[in-house]
């Protein structure tokens, strides 16, 4: 498809806060580290040993697909922020279609654009598949009947009016899907409230739960979406990210609040802290929320889909071990 790229991954994009701030602080040995995000001890010993631990998490409700990774890399925190910044990370990949920035004062999807196939089934197929409320469906069901760019300008509206609610509301403002137990709102709650026993950062939990544009200047927020490639079609998503930095580090978190495809919400948390000896360890959560894995079968189901994403995940911390250079 004309277009399609693949974009640094932003969940290991992080800014160095200074040493000094550090030093003044007590550096957690990479043991400390493990047990603060939940792993077992059996994971907290391979971790001390240098190798990628991977868990599941305890599933936040029936639609959560739950995950943890951690690394030790044998480099200082300045070192791993200067390879990120030299984009040598390449991303745990994520094919990206289109993206931008959303003004949240003025919240507008108008450059965002859509295949022709993709428009047709927007137009035939508003709800379900795209992941709307019944009224939203049936706005741009009635703006189709002039034409998949009628579809397309209702369809651009409603995310709009999506991105500008959340802002001002927060998690709040998000409007269900249509269909029972299709909240993002609820599915955020869940991930937000695992995100803050993780990591138990008083300072962190504060931006985490306020309201976006109550945000309290401790950290960076911004609004974004995106077009990326779904199973068999576009998926258009709506994000949020929160970029905190601290004497204990950096913790970045990418919240989807909409998704019109293959999953209702996600929220990823990426911890970039510095342990004992010079090293740095990264950690990485992921709490994925779709209805495909609730019900009969979904415990099976949701073994399937965080096995493939740990694969994926546990690559690239192995691959950013051998890449990232120590002293």
């Amino acid at each position: 498809m004309p277009g399609m790229r693949k974009t640094p991954c932003v969940l290991f994009v992080v800014l160095f806060a200074s040493t000094t701030a550090f030093a003044q602080a007590h550096v957690p040995s990479i043991e400390e580290m493990a047990r603060r995000i939940g792993f077992s001890e059996q994971a907290v010993a391979r971790a001390r040993d240098g190798e990628v631990i991977a868990e599941r998490l305890e599933s936040s409700s029936d639609k959560d697909l739950a995950l943890a990774v951690g690394a030790r890399i044998d480099a200082p925190l300045q070192k791993v922020y200067d390879f990120v910044q030299a984009d040598r990370l390449a991303e745990f990949q994520t094919v990206t279609l289109a993206d931008g920035p959303i003004d949240p004062g003025s919240p507008s999807l108008a450059d965002m654009k859509l295949s022709e196939a993709t428009l047709k089934k927007l137009a035939d197929d508003p709800g379900d598949t795209f992941h709307m409320s019944d009224e939203e469906a049936a706005t741009i069901r009635a703006a189709g009947r002039s034409g998949t760019a009628a579809a397309l300008a209702a369809y651009q509206e409603a995310l709009a009016a999506r991105a500008g609610a959340y802002w001002e509301k927060g998690r709040e403002g998000i409007t269900p899907y249509a269909g029972k137990g299709r909240s993002p709102a609820v599915d955020l709650l869940h991930a937000d409230e695992a995100a803050k026993a993780l990591f138990q950062l008083a300072v962190l939990a504060a931006e985490i739960d306020v309201v976006p544009a109550r945000n309290t200047g401790r950290a960076e927020h911004r609004l974004s979406w995106a077009v990326q490639k779904g199973r068999d079609q576009e998926a258009p998503v709506l994000i949020h990210r929160i970029l905190y930095k601290g004497d204990v580090g950096e913790v970045f978190v990418q919240r989807r609040f909409y998704s019109a495809y293959d999953y209702d919400s996600m929220e990823i948390v990426v911890g970039v802290l510095p342990t004992q000896g010079g090293q740095s360890a990264i950690f990485y959560t992921n709490h994925t929320y779709t209805a495909q894995v609730s019900g009969f079968g979904g415990s099976a189901k949701r073994s399937i889909g965080t096995k493939m994403l740990q694969k994926d995940v546990v690559a690239e911390m192995q691959r950013a071990q051998k890449t990232i250079p120590g002293d």
